[in-house]
């Protein structure tokens, strides 16, 4: 497959360089456990870091908002930022989510693959190649990193969560009313160590979310426009292979 089909699938990790300076995130450090989780020790260093269970709150938040969302459409901005080649890459897009499971990443560029999820499948559809590649989602680099979208109990289940520091809160949280937290699995994964999500304070919808890689780099979607409910159905989003196209089982 092309270069794009394995830099969308994998969030970036084998996009092709472009110069640019940028920052390394950050080192994880220890996070609380989301509500109901047995505790980890807390280190002397932390003292002063905001009072446990904020962040767990701010996870129920969001896992209410998503609870209560049937179907969801937003504009999103994708910066994917590699420390290692001192690249970034930007993209553009339409995102569309319904229940249970489905969604769509429509992107702008034409050289960039459009990506299709059903809740058990992923398809990638490359228009310039016209190529279509589909694996089960379980093996798939996606697999969990928008489970805020669907809402359910695997929010607070599957990972350990802490508020993000002031540092942290500068560069992602960059609006009044936002909070930024971070998330990391319960269990390793492959592709990355942790995602912070930035909440909007007043309705628990999120803003934005970051990915911090296992590579190093970042990838950082940021939403806008969101239409929450409008009416969007599984029709909307459901993958039809294009006249033409190459079917690839990945």
């Amino acid at each position: 497959m092309a270069g794009s089909l394995a830099c969308i699938l994998s969030y970036g990790l084998t996009c092709t360089p472009a110069t640019v300076e940028i920052a390394e995130p950050p080192p994880p450090t220890p996070l609380e456990p989301a509500a109901g989780a047995d505790p980890e020790p807390k280190p002397a260093s932390e003292s002063a870091t905001p009072p446990k269970g904020e962040a767990s709150k701010r996870l129920v938040q969001v896992r209410s908002f998503y609870d209560g969302t049937s179907n969801l459409q937003a504009s999103f901005t994708q910066t994917y930022s590699n420390s290692v080649y001192g690249t970034k890459k930007v993209s553009k897009g339409v995102l569309k989510a319904v229940k249970p499971g489905k969604m769509v990443w429509d992107y702008s560029a034409s050289d960039t693959p459009d990506i299709y999820v059903d809740g058990s499948r992923v398809w990638s559809v490359e228009r310039d190649t016209k190529q279509v590649a589909t694996r089960d989602i379980g093996k798939s680099d996606i697999a969990g990193v928008e489970k805020f979208l669907f809402g359910g109990k695997q929010l607070t289940e599957d990972f350990l969560v802490k508020l993000a520091d002031a540092k942290l809160q500068k560069r992602y949280a960059t609006k009044a009313g936002q909070t930024a937290i971070r998330m990391r699995p319960k269990k390793k994964n492959p592709h990355y160590k942790e995602i912070i999500l930035v909440i909007d304070d007043a309705t628990g919808r999120v803003q934005a979310f970051a990915l911090w890689n296992q590579d190093g780099s970042t990838n950082l979607f940021q939403l806008s426009k969101i239409v929450r409910n409008g009416g969007l159905t599984a029709k909307d989003v459901k993958f039809v292979k294009p006249a033409g196209y190459t079917l690839i089982e990945g």
